[in-house]
């Protein structure tokens, strides 16, 4: 890395980990041979066991499992505070044991950057960071302070917004065929997605079918999630907003569900965590995200797959509910089909956060 790059990749890295990084940080990132992020990793130091040696060692091994079906052909450590240089000395030592490549070490204290000469071992020059603008500032989004500052900004709201569903709604929607309630769910998300002010009636009709009918919760999240399309992040937001909005005993099966789709959108492993810290406990979904934000299961593959799925499941309902109507059966709005678990992996684990090929990467 070129020194008149520094400024722009310090100063973007916050962006990049979704909080600002203290003292106590230390960033290590992958790159592919074409030089694309595979990943970036922050760690708080303080949190490790052991002196500077055992914490760069659990770093290592953790990242060489997660990492071990990626090719890396680059790794940059980058080291906060006064004690950065014997931590990414430490630190970068660790990986190249492991990975047999070394890295690039940067230094950043007081506002400042310098990188370590693999060659003579000397720091160069300090750059100054303060007050450099990023690319990432034009876009109106500002990373939280801390860690915990992004974990609490998908708190529920001190207050709801809006209410349970009007009775007789309720009632006309759960007699409506399982493709009408997944398109009129699908709908409301779409309309929150483009609002600049939220429809609360919207948020009404969308929180009620989710909490309501599972097949049609799964429809919204692969809808939130499809994959190459440019309204991922709107929709989700859009579900992480109805989450925090909504009514007490609606909240636990939203958060459920919108942990899945942050999770499945590739977001910042704490804003998953956020949302899971008021999800349903006993929810098979909850414990599903859980397992695959612990064992850093990649969600970029498992998007189509659970896609097909329910979209399958929701054809063989809506199959089994037209046969009801025809025999004349009372209709209920939900379909008599065996139940299938969602597909998500179980043996193709890695224990790590999700990765990125682009801007968004995540940290540990």
């Amino acid at each position: 890395m070129k020194q008149s790059n520094l400024a722009d990749y310090l100063a973007q890295l916050p962006y990049t980990i979704g909080h600002h990084l203290g003292d106590q940080h230390v960033v290590v990132g992958a790159y592919d041979s074409d030089m694309k992020t595979v990943v970036h990793a922050a760690i708080d130091w303080n949190d490790g066991l052991g002196g500077d040696n055992e914490t760069a060692e659990q770093t290592t091994a953790h990242l060489d499992r997660a990492l071990r079906q990626h090719h890396v052909a680059r790794l940059v450590v980058i080291a906060y505070g006064p004690d950065g240089p014997a931590r990414s000395r430490v630190m970068a030592d660790a990986l190249e044991g492991a990975f047999g490549v070394r890295s690039l070490q940067i230094h950043v204290h007081d506002g400042h950057g310098r990188i370590r000469s693999n060659t003579t071992g000397e720091w160069g020059r300090a750059v100054a960071v303060a007050g450099f603008v990023p690319r990432a500032a034009l876009s109106g989004h500002t990373p939280a302070a801390s860690r915990t500052e992004l974990l609490e900004s998908v708190a529920p709201l001190p207050a709801p917004l809006f209410g349970p569903l009007d009775p007789g709604l309720a009632t006309k929607l759960l007699g409506s065929s399982p493709l009408l309630q997944a398109e009129i769910a699908q709908r409301a998300l779409d309309t929150l997605a483009a609002g600049r002010v939220d429809d609360l009636q919207q948020m009404t009709v969308l929180s009620h079918l989710i909490t309501t009918t599972p097949l049609t919760r799964d429809s919204v999240l692969v809808h939130a999630i499809r994959d190459g399309d440019e309204l991922m992040d709107a929709r989700t937001d859009a579900l992480v907003r109805t989450f925090r909005a909504a009514p007490l005993d609606q909240r636990p099966q939203l958060a459920s569900t919108t942990a899945a789709a942050t999770f499945l959108a590739a977001w910042h492993p704490p804003i998953v965590q956020g949302l899971l810290r008021h999800a349903d406990k006993d929810a098979e979904l909850t414990a599903l995200v859980s397992q695959a934000i612990r064992l850093g299961i990649d969600p970029r593959p498992m998007r189509p797959t659970l896609t097909q799925a329910t979209n399958e499941l929701l054809a063989e309902a809506e199959t089994a509910w037209a046969a009801q109507r025809s025999t004349g059966a009372p209709a209920s709005g939900r379909a008599s089909i065996p139940p299938r678990t969602q597909p998500w992996p179980s043996t193709r684990h890695v224990n790590a956060a999700p990765f990125d090929s682009g801007a968004n990467t995540r940290d540990l």
